[in-house]
């Protein structure tokens, strides 16, 4: 990507046509041109990859993959979906159009595209620049539709005309209904009109994080905790919705619902959107906004009504994870802070990325480990509480350990590994939650997403509903009951005599120290 530090106009992405690049380069308007991209999938693996700035607020694609529609057909679709995708996200889109045949069968796939998402194409028209007019009248167009985003040159430089080469035949004008921007004028800091000074943790943020949502205090008692692991396959999606969906029952149960989010911060591998049974949309959808707002954000959720529970759900192709790193992240944490009583942040087990020790740690209230009796388990847990809770002049994280409590999930007797030696991997941290082992009502749930039942399995529901009391000891929670028409049929529980972890020793042995 240009240094956008010397450049203080928009950047600009051209698709499709090395001549139309050539020429928005040599124009000297102020604005950074990124690299030409010669096809749609190589401008979303750039952008994926942040070898593209994902704030770029203009971009041309060209209509030349229509030009033989039958060879090129997924070309236009691609090119069609990219140009409905960038308008709804409130970029400027342009079409480089050499021929009107070209040109109109574009348009048709726009229109489709939109159609097929339920948006009214006249929404979705974006300025034709006719190359055959020659390169002045194509900056010209693209003037007209940026006078608030980029001031051009009194005077374009010498020979701007040839460089699209020679000029052809104008075709017939066009029609183009008003085109509908959604992308609001943003001032410069500093100019008259500009949002007023805000404060330093806010000033950090992306400039799309929402100067008046941040500006807000958080929501009275509003709790954060986050649920890690360093071990794939302990659980911990599962803790993460089934603690929030407790949180949820019990305080709507008690008369003082509280509102809870769980965010899915893996986002390579998510689990969270496959637990609850939806996929869309995701925080991307929030990412591809001008401005983070909280109307924007609650449209980018998914609710699950069942578990009485909102999801922020990770990205569903992994190589997108770069494009929703940590600082957009922790503006939308801090978003939520604002919007909800409780947000449960869901994380991958690479403890040490920055989505992880930047984001999900730092700014978590409370932080619940996850472990199974795995010796493998047990034995990663130990060298990650080290790592987290070590200084960093040790070369540590620095988490406080008072943050930090650990759940032994799927908890089971006589299977080589003793209650002390799970303490003493903990380095001392309380036990504040034991989910005991039910495979297959687990997997029957999880499978046909029917999560919800395990708030009123007969060990599932006890043992999340103590979970949530550790996690919340302050808050109104009615005491766990079954629903009536839940049906106990749980697997057989331990042997009679058999030492396990008792949920209710533990926690008012070592519950949260708020």
């Amino acid at each position: 990507m240009s240094d956008t530090a010397q450049v203080s106009g928009p950047g600009v992405i051209v698709v499709g046509d090395r001549a139309v690049h050539t020429l928005l380069v040599a124009s000297g308007a102020p604005w950074w041109v990124e690299p030409a991209q010669a096809t749609v999938a190589q401008m979303w693996a750039g952008l994926s990859s942040g070898t593209l700035s994902a704030r770029a607020r203009i971009l041309v694609f060209s209509d030349s993959a229509a030009v033989d529609a039958g060879l090129r057909a997924a070309e236009v679709e691609q090119t069609a979906a990219a140009i409905v995708t960038m308008v709804q996200a409130g970029a400027r889109v342009f079409i480089a159009s050499s021929q009107a045949g070209a040109q109109a069968a574009l348009l048709a796939q726009v229109a489709a595209v939109g159609r097929a998402q339920g948006i009214d194409p006249v929404a979705l028209d974006v300025p034709v620049l006719e190359l055959s007019l020659g390169g002045r009248a194509v900056l010209d167009a693209i003037a007209e539709h940026t006078r608030d985003l980029v001031r051009f040159p009194a005077e374009l430089p010498p020979g701007i005309d040839v460089i699209l080469g020679p000029m052809a035949a104008a075709p017939a004008p066009v029609d183009s209904p008003p085109r509908i921007r959604l992308l609001p004028d943003l001032p410069p800091v500093g100019s008259p009109g500009a949002p007023a000074a805000v404060p330093a943790a806010v000033d950090e943020l992306p400039p799309s994080a929402s100067r008046e949502l941040l500006d807000r205090p958080r929501r009275p008692g509003q709790a954060t905790i986050t649920v890690t692991s360093s071990k794939g396959g302990s659980g911990k999606s599962t803790a993460s919705i089934m603690l929030a969906a407790s949180i949820a029952r019990a305080s709507a149960r008690a008369g003082r619902p509280l509102s809870v989010c769980v965010v899915d911060l893996d986002t390579r591998d998510g689990q969270v959107a496959s637990l609850i049974g939806r996929f869309m949309p995701t925080a991307l959808n929030i990412r591809v906004q001008p401005v983070w707002d909280e109307e924007r954000i609650r449209r980018s959720l998914v609710r699950a009504d069942n578990l009485g529970i909102d999801c922020l759900l990770a990205p569903i192709r992994p190589r997108t994870a770069d494009t929703v790193g940590p600082d957009f992240y922790r503006a939308i944490v801090r978003s939520l802070q604002r919007m909800f009583d409780v947000i449960v942040m869901d994380t991958s087990v690479q403890y040490l990325e920055p989505l992880i020790s930047k984001v999900a740690l730092v700014e978590a209230d409370e932080i619940l480990f996850v472990t199974n009796l795995a010796s493998t388990a047990v034995q990663g847990m130990a060298r990650a509480l080290r790592e987290i809770t070590a200084p960093i002049d040790e070369s540590g994280l620095g988490i406080p350990r008072e943050k930090l409590g650990i759940i032994v999930n799927q908890s089971a007797t006589n299977v080589g590994m003793e209650h002390e030696q799970v303490l003493a991997a903990g380095l001392g941290m309380p036990v504040v939650g034991v989910i005991p082992l039910a495979t297959r009502d687990v997997l029957t749930a999880t499978n046909l997403n029917r999560m919800h039942e395990l708030l009123d399995h007969p060990l599932i529901g006890p043992a999340y509903h103590e979970l949530a009391v550790s996690c919340l000891p302050d808050a109104l929670l009615a005491p766990w009951e079954p629903a009536p028409e839940a049906v106990a049929d749980p697997e057989p529980s331990a042997p009679a005599g058999a030492r396990t972890f008792d949920p209710e020793t533990e926690r008012r042995r070592m519950s949260f120290r708020r």
